[in-house]
């Protein structure tokens, strides 16, 4: 009873339209203004079967059991005149959970929460690639800076998202999420700071509102994909996520058209959800 109680309860959080021009995945992407830099806030273990469909074909190899080392990375983004801004929000110094959800999070090394990172510096905006607890936990150490996330992400989904929503509610404080506006169609996108130098994309699947970024770097463009791909290894083999995606069908749509866009950029360097440094998974 308690379950179905908490599921049919929808969690959710107040929100409000991101100020963003909706726009398209551009066919040629270069070189950009903005600076890029890929911290690591915690390290964690969790089970391979999570992070990548093991029921896929190209994975028979793969072990599901295994714990398999993933990082929650923080991607410091800084844009000469819109401000800095962090794809996901890595670990807080103080993670506001607690129950069941403080006791999952034990294992969770903390290697340079948030407010470290930033070390001061004021900051324009949260990208979210979507509210599952291990992409929100650090957003207590930013309370005053706006949170955006894809459409959708501001209900908590299943049993899970349930139990795991009020840790996200507490770091979001009073403030509203601001959801990005996309339209229809595949890999639609919207122009974050409005002038081209930064995306966010429309990737559903892994959530409802899961979200890719593209920024055009000093170093060149960089795709952040969000748990739309935990790992290198799915990435660049095209198996989608496992037992963490909620829709796994829309999610290896998304997959699939992410990287049939990403194949046609050259110089393009994809960031995936969990990993920095890719570490092979583990075999049967």
């Amino acid at each position: 009873m308690l379950v179905l109680a908490l599921i049919a309860c929808a969690p959710h959080v107040p929100v409000v339209p991101a100020p963003a021009a909706a726009t398209v995945l551009p066919a040629s992407v270069g070189e950009g203004p903005v600076t890029h830099t890929a911290v690591v806030s915690a390290r964690w273990a969790v089970p391979l079967k999570g992070l990548v469909d093991t029921h896929d074909p190209a994975a028979a190899d793969l072990d599901p059991r295994a714990k398999h080392p993933i990082v929650l990375p923080v991607h410091v983004l800084e844009h000469p005149t819109a401000g800095v801004f962090v794809v996901d929000s890595g670990v807080a110094r103080e993670v506001p959970a607690r129950g069941l959800v403080r006791k999952y999070l034990k294992s969770v090394e903390v290697e340079e929460p948030l407010a470290d990172i930033l070390a001061g510096r004021p900051l324009a905006g949260v990208l979210l690639t979507h509210t599952h607890l291990d992409h929100v936990v650090g957003l207590a150490d930013v309370p005053d800076a706006v949170v955006y996330a894809g459409p959708g992400d501001e209900r908590g989904h299943g049993l899970m998202g349930a139990l795991a929503f009020p840790t996200f509610r507490r770091g979001l404080g009073d403030r509203p999420l601001h959801t990005w506006t996309f339209a229809d169609g595949e890999l639609a996108a919207v122009d974050v700071v409005g002038d081209g130098s930064i995306l966010a994309i429309s990737v559903p699947g892994h959530t409802e509102g899961s979200t890719a970024y593209l920024a055009r770097t000093t170093e060149g463009p960089v795709l952040f994909t969000g748990d739309c791909s935990h790992t290198r290894w799915g990435w660049d083999h095209g198996v989608a996520p496992g037992t963490f995606t909620e829709d796994h069908e829309a999610n290896a749509r998304s997959l699939a058209a992410l990287k049939a866009w990403a194949s046609t950029v050259p110089g393009l360097r994809v960031e995936v959800g969990h990993e920095l440094t890719p570490t092979p998974p583990a075999r049967r």
